[in-house]
């Protein structure tokens, strides 16, 4: 079924909201890596279910898999370390903001995509924006700054690995249900292998919210992931980061985080930024 660009846009827009809102779950949550747990844990129930209607997806997409599941595990681990650090308006833009500048780079090394004019505007709009971010926060925590950055490498990994992946396979949505199993089962065998209890109690006692936000993020992520076998990679990673202006109102009128003019000016260039490269 042929599905236009415009459509295309608009429901990675909405990953990039259901994306903003359960990262803010995560860092209300007091708990950010068993709260992730139990978001991958409804992934891994998603991804089971879709694998057994589905084909394997093949011998070409293993190595794919496995580093996209390698660098979800590295993103989970630094988000929870970020939100420990850093509010969730400073951290969540710093994280998705260096994302298309560096899926950007990985496109053209990688996947043959070349940067267009705009999309070099698109690109140094969003690298300013983080510098402005950066300049606020070094004098509050260097670690934090630190665990923001890594998310963000960690993202631009799987997903130039997920672009690559999905289109090695004859059907996206395998490869997705793959991805899905492998983070999620990961995470989950960490929790039961490091806090096993805590995890459990965690559980019970946030069933219906983990629930929801789970069914946002394996959603998001499984309608960004299978954007990418239709658009540029860039292009997708751009739209979805739309997801930083999400975050700045969250964070102002949900968490009731400190309103800071600063920050709302840098989240406005990041935004501008990647809007450019969206639309490059």
């Amino acid at each position: 079924m042929e599905i236009s660009e415009s459509i295309l846009f608009a429901l990675v827009l909405l990953s990039a909201l259901a994306h903003a809102v359960w990262n803010a779950v995560v860092k209300h949550s007091g708990e950010g890596f068993l709260q992730l747990a139990m978001i991958r844990s409804v992934g891994l129930l998603v991804g089971a279910a879709l694998a057994t209607q589905l084909p394997l997806p093949g011998k070409n997409a293993l190595g794919f898999l496995v580093g996209g599941a390698f660098f979800q595990y590295l993103y989970f681990f630094l988000l929870s370390r970020s939100y420990q650090a850093l509010d969730y308006g400073t951290a969540y833009p710093m994280a998705r903001g260096v994302t298309p500048l560096m899926v950007s780079i990985a496109a053209l090394l990688f996947l043959d995509e070349s940067l267009q004019p705009l999309q070099i505007t698109g690109v140094l709009l969003v690298t300013c924006g983080i510098f402005a971010l950066i300049m606020k926060e070094l004098r509050v925590s260097g670690k934090g700054i630190f665990y923001s950055l890594g998310t963000g490498i960690a993202i631009t990994g799987y997903t130039t690995l997920g672009a690559a992946g999905v289109r090695s396979v004859a059907n996206p949505l395998s490869y997705v249900a793959w991805l899905e199993i492998l983070s999620g089962g990961g995470v989950i065998l960490a929790v039961l292998c490091t806090r096993p209890l805590k995890g459990l109690a965690f559980a019970r006692a946030n069933l219906l919210r983990s629930s929801l936000s789970g069914v946002l993020a394996t959603g998001g992520f499984g309608i960004a992931l299978w954007a990418t076998s239709m658009m540029p990679v860039a292009a997708v990673a751009a739209t979805r980061e739309v997801s930083i202006l999400f975050a700045s109102v969250i964070s102002v009128f949900l968490l009731n985080e400190r309103f800071s003019t600063q920050r709302l000016l840098a989240a406005l260039i990041i935004f501008c930024g990647v809007g450019t490269l969206a639309f490059a």
